[in-house]
């Protein structure tokens, strides 16, 4: 069931569309006697926080994961407008997902609804479901809309976010939502367009394939059936992912396909480590770039993107 930490709204869940998914209402959720100022077009997107059991840790190019995620963390609560949540898309632990990395991603990440702001989780390829869930017993979830998958829909003023679910197998650098999710992320789209929607997964889409290509694809298998369905539904209007840890912007057939920086493990270090601080406007969204590194000449960059009509 997928998971969700912090109070949503005080109606909890919306539940029984013709999907049997639970979609998860975001709005105001703090009391009359609560003075947290709340932005509830402001989302904050995170990506590959890759936790591990040992806090000493590094990883590539010398990043300390547990360092560079509490950091994150703390800059978010920080804000003086709290965004309405944060998404985390995917490789929440080191390697294998165990027991031991979720005993230390738990009580971290636990901080963000401690201070009312609300945290949604992605699985990507170095996740454990299982071991998640039990490492997060505490948290609210979701009805299942696919057996096995750990998918929602958040409903938010401004767009509807679909949260999906790319693991095929823990440690394997291939993604794949199968024939099943697609199927329902296709009906759910359809009952769903009532406003502008986003889909996220861990994985990215793999380049459409090229005969003289020796590259292998380390994304989602199934990327041309998920590009069907983001060119079919025209109120789809952007696809956010992780796993290739690089900060894009690139276009299909009117969609906007944005890869999010890794926000503690970065493959070199002239790649900062970072997250996206995303503001839903009326027509599009400004994607606003936060390193852990505020003396970045990159950091506090914006992007402003427009959607299709």
């Amino acid at each position: 069931m997928p998971i969700h930490l912090g109070s949503i709204t005080r109606r909890g869940f919306l539940a029984g569309t013709a999907s049997a998914t639970a979609v998860l209402l975001l709005g105001t959720r703090a009391s009359a006697a609560d003075k947290l100022k709340i932005d509830p077009h402001c989302f904050a997107l995170l990506s590959d926080t890759h936790v591990p059991a040992d806090p000493k840790t590094l990883m590539l190019a010398g990043a300390n994961p547990t360092d560079l995620f509490r950091k994150a963390v703390t800059q978010v609560i920080d804000m003086k407008t709290a965004p309405a949540g944060t998404i985390i898309c995917g490789d929440l632990a080191e390697k294998r997902g165990t027991p031991a990395e979720y005993k230390r991603f738990a009580p971290m990440v636990s901080k963000l609804p401690e201070a009312k702001i609300p945290i949604h989780l992605i699985v990507g390829n170095h996740d454990h479901t299982q071991n998640l869930y039990a490492a997060l017993a505490t948290a609210e979830t979701a009805q299942i809309p696919v057996v096995g998958k750990h998918i929602s829909i958040l409903s938010s003023p401004r767009a509807n976010w679909f949260l999906l679910d790319s693991l095929e197998k823990p440690r394997s650098s291939t993604g794949l939502l199968g024939k099943k999710q697609l199927q329902w992320l296709a009906k759910a789209l359809a009952e769903h367009a009532n406003k502008p929607a986003i889909i996220m997964a861990h994985h990215n889409l793999n380049d459409i394939p090229d005969a003289n290509s020796k590259r292998k694809p380390q994304g989602l298998k199934d990327s041309q059936a998920l590009r069907d369905i983001l060119a079919d539904h025209k109120h789809v209007k952007a696809f956010i992912h992780g796993h290739d840890h690089l900060y894009r912007i690139q276009m299909y057939k009117g969609v906007h396909i944005i890869g999010l920086p890794a926000t503690a493990c970065t493959f070199r270090r002239s790649v900062p480590t970072a997250w996206i601080l995303a503001r839903l406007g009326t027509t599009g969204i400004t994607l606003e770039f936060r390193c852990m590194d505020a003396k970045n000449e990159q950091n506090g960059k914006k992007i402003e993107l427009t959607w299709r009509s």
